[in-house]
């Protein structure tokens, strides 16, 4: 049976864990950040590309020689499938980065549960208004992985509706329907990502929103983090050696090879 020392002892262990697991989730959260931005940056690459579609299709309407048109148009075509791909790599990126920020929320709601279950002093007010931000962290973690499902699958819709021009022959037997195609697979690959860029945007401002909340909430388990230690701890002010706190500096992540590739090319 564990004497009360111990349970202090174990209650600042746990305080210190959901503080760090709090601000592991924060970290993810602005990777995930950061990557849906660069995502969002690239993909805008593309509209000078979709632009120069339509052109090329009246071209191939009427030029003497429609052929080099034609190429022209699968050229751009496949500029911008490169793109859609490098962005659905983007995205299972920030998807893998949620990942982690949900595993890290876990970790915290789990050292606070077992907290509040030891026989040692708590500040309820302070544990109920930690639990409910975890509670709308985890809400948003859910809604943002629905958001960034949602843009994979219209990135999927935009090169599903690039293939027809990627795959015809690169020589015209039929002027109006090679230009049709062209025209209909730029129509549809602007809707596409202009719905895709739109829904990124948002879920970019609920990235903004989720880590306001997860400073808020890293703030309320550092202080009571620090409330346990000192209980646990019960030296004179004077003698006393408190750890030092976690820092984001300490858990700064290095760019990842996604995003570093999306920002050279």
């Amino acid at each position: 049976m564990s004497t009360p020392a111990q349970e202090q002892q174990r209650a600042a262990v746990l305080a210190d864990t959901a503080f760090r697991a709090l601000t592991a989730a924060r970290v993810s959260l602005g990777e995930a950040a950061d990557t849906t931005r660069d995502v969002d940056n690239y993909l805008r690459r593309s509209e000078e590309d979709i632009f120069e579609l339509p052109p090329q299709a009246n071209r191939v309407r009427e030029a003497e020689e429609p052929a080099p048109f034609q190429r022209n148009a699968q050229y751009l075509a496949g500029q911008v499938d490169d793109r859609l791909r490098a962005g659905r790599r983007g995205i299972d990126e920030v998807r893998d980065r949620l990942g982690d920020g949900a595993r890290a929320l876990k970790a915290s709601r789990e050292a606070l549960t077992e907290l509040s279950e030891l026989p040692v002093e708590h500040d309820q007010a302070a544990m109920s208004r930690l639990a409910y931000q975890l509670d709308t962290l985890d809400r948003a973690v859910d809604n943002f992985g629905e958001s960034i499902n949602q843009a994979d699958r219209r990135l999927v819709a935009a090169r599903e509706a690039i293939d027809p021009l990627l795959n015809s022959s690169q020589y015209v037997d039929d002027r109006q329907a090679t230009a049709a195609r062209i025209t209909n697979v730029a129509e549809s690959l602007d809707t596409q990502l202009m719905q895709t860029r739109a829904g990124l945007r948002t879920l970019n401002e609920g990235f903004d929103d989720a880590r306001g909340d997860a400073n808020q909430a890293k703030g309320e388990s550092a202080e009571l983090a620090k409330a346990f230690h000192a209980a646990a701890n019960p030296t004179p002010r004077a003698d006393q050696h408190p750890q030092k706190a976690a820092t984001d500096a300490a858990h700064k992540p290095k760019e990842s090879e996604i995003t570093s590739r999306l920002r050279d090319l």
